[in-house]
């Protein structure tokens, strides 16, 4: 009977194996030799001896896979599954072998992996092909950890086990502070450097069972079983440890980045996943407000639990409007103060809640920033407003966008893939950044004009005088037009000093070359005050507000600006 097993496991290309804790000792079934054409039984006899043979790039998801799937052992062992590279002769050898292998490990009675039974079969090339693509659909290709789809799939698992079993568990959520420095000041592969060490830093620090997910850019989520709410501080620390005690070393030097994080207790008050992340997020924000590099949990207090609510109404709502295109434009008139004729219209946003209620501009764009999803919002905003610029010659639209947008490379791509080949597109575009942030970004910010400027489209600075920008940081920003913000204007009538201000700044942008449009002109005394200042261009319900109806006809003849 032995061999017939035996016979069938070679057929079929397995290898069976035991793994025992105590001591590390790896048996294998006696058809190895067979399955491998070598004697791996005599050379690799415990479980450190075969993971030294595991290729680098991937000996971090073979752990992962096995023991940071984030399920406990319920007595009837822990199941998984993984595929990853294997140097049969030693890494120093070039011969590599990709496996696929599957088990359980069973836990001892301090929780942690006791013995492993397993199994392990070679994969041909299509079958590499394949399973590379099963890695994909688990695993984020940068660093290895698992992807926000399986994390959170795993997340939900949790949950269901929880009102099932009773056990304990806490979610945390790690983001790396300041990590738009390492951006500007290193480079894009640095950065990559950066968020693989950090990753690795905070695996190493995880128990059995535990799990970590890159669940965003510079965000982790941590699901640590077996965790009371009095303990969530402590087993956060281990993480921040990770992180801030020692240099990261990468190829252009020693870099030096922290972890803040937030984190919430999975009891009756958290039903679901969305909730769970909410709460996470919250807290993970008031430990950025209250010190970088440090720990914040959810408590569930009343006004917090009300607030929680109405963040997870909100996110709803954010997401299905994202989802079901129930985003829609407005179109509000920039006129010139000379003639009165609008020049070129401003894009507003305007979006309906599930029950058809209008949801204020600025409270959507503020839980999209709070939510992650900025930059799908600004996809979707430049997609409606060039098919509006490609549906109607006449039209001439200005868009604002959210301030990391800059750095967001497959928005630029997606603008230059559509105007790239269509000039005459590109030229009846403007794009507004804020004031505040262009201080904040300003080598990015200069060198997101310059990929405007080459593409044929327009630069404006949005609410000038809120940020307080230096002429000389203006003048190298090289933008075509400047919005002074509403607030010097709507007392400009009464106030001297705004009067002041509006009036040496729109000298000077006329020495620089710089149109000016005035926001909040709402009468016409204002419009005359400006007007004598030598301001261009007006903006305001004097002069029309936004309104979702098409301002354009479909014949061609686009005024100029500037």
């Amino acid at each position: 009977m032995a061999v017939k097993a035996r016979d069938i496991l070679t057929s079929i290309g397995e290898v069976v194996y035991d793994w025992q804790a105590n001591g590390d000792h790896l048996r294998w079934s006696s058809n190895v030799v067979d399955v491998f054409d070598m004697d791996l039984a005599a050379r690799l006899t415990t479980g450190q001896s075969f993971a030294d043979c595991v290729t680098p790039d991937t000996l971090a998801t073979r752990y992962r896979a096995i023991f940071g799937s984030g399920q406990a052992d319920d007595g009837n062992g822990v199941p998984f599954e993984c595929i990853y590279c294997f140097a049969p002769e030693g890494l120093q050898s070039q011969k590599r072998l990709w496996l696929e292998e599957s088990g359980r490990w069973f836990a001892g009675a301090d929780g942690r992996a006791e013995r492993i039974h397993g199994l392990m079969r070679i994969v041909d090339e299509r079958q590499n092909r394949e399973h590379r693509q099963r890695f994909l659909s688990q695993f984020d290709e940068l660093t290895g950890l698992f992807n926000r789809t399986y994390f959170c799939d795993q997340l939900v698992q949790t949950l269901k086990r929880r009102e099932k079993t009773g056990t304990t568990a806490c979610y945390l959520v790690a983001h790396i502070d300041n990590f738009r420095v390492v951006n500007e000041a290193y480079g894009f592969d640095i950065a990559d450097q950066v968020i693989r060490e950090v990753a690795k830093r905070v695996s190493l620090r995880l128990r059995d069972g535990d799990m970590v997910g890159r669940i965003s850019g510079t965000k982790f989520g941590l699901l640590i079983n077996n965790c009371s709410e009095q303990e969530m501080a402590a087993t956060a620390e281990r993480f921040l440890e990770a992180a801030r005690d020692d240099l990261i070393q990468t190829d252009a030097g020693p870099v030096h980045v922290t972890l803040t994080m937030g984190g919430v207790h999975l009891n009756d008050t958290v039903p679901d996943l969305r909730t769970a992340e909410i709460c996470a997020l919250d807290a993970l924000d008031r430990a950025k407000r209250h010190n970088r590099g440090s720990f914040r949990s959810f408590h569930s207090v009343p006004f917090a639990l009300d607030k929680r609510e109405k963040m997870i109404r909100m996110a709803d709502e954010v997401i299905s409007a994202l989802n079901e295109r129930r985003i829609a434009l407005a179109f509000q008139p920039i006129v010139s103060s000379k003639t009165g004729e609008t020049i070129y219209h401003e894009v507003l946003m305007r979006v309906n809640d599930s029950e058809g209620e209008p949801i204020p501009a600025a409270t959507f764009v503020q839980y999209t920033e709070r939510l992650g999803l900025a930059a799908m919002l600004d996809h979707r905003i430049l997609e409606m407003t060039l098919d509006v610029l490609f549906t109607y010659p006449e039209a001439r639209l200005s868009i604002n966008v959210s301030p990391d947008v800059g750095m967001d490379k497959d928005w630029t791509t997606y603008l230059q893939a559509r105007i790239g080949a269509n000039p005459d597109v590109a030229r009846r575009l403007v794009v507004e950044i804020t004031e505040t942030a262009a201080i904040r970004n300003m080598d990015v910010a200069v060198q997101f004009v310059h990929k405007l400027h080459d593409l044929g489209a327009k630069v404006a600075i949005d609410d000038f005088g809120a940020g307080y920008t230096s002429f000389r940081n203006l003048q190298a920003l090289d933008v075509d037009l400047v919005k002074i913000d509403g607030s010097f204007v709507q007392d400009i009538v009464t106030n001297r000093q705004n009067r002041a201000f509006v009036r040496m700044f729109s000298e000077l942008a006329g020495e620089l070359n710089i149109d000016v449009v005035a926001e909040w002109v709402e009468n016409q005394e204002i419009a005359d005050i400006l007007s004598e200042m030598g301001v261009g261009y007006f903006q305001g319900y004097h002069f029309g507000k936004a309104s979702q109806d098409i301002p354009w006809t479909s014949n061609p003849g686009s005024k100029a600006l500037g």
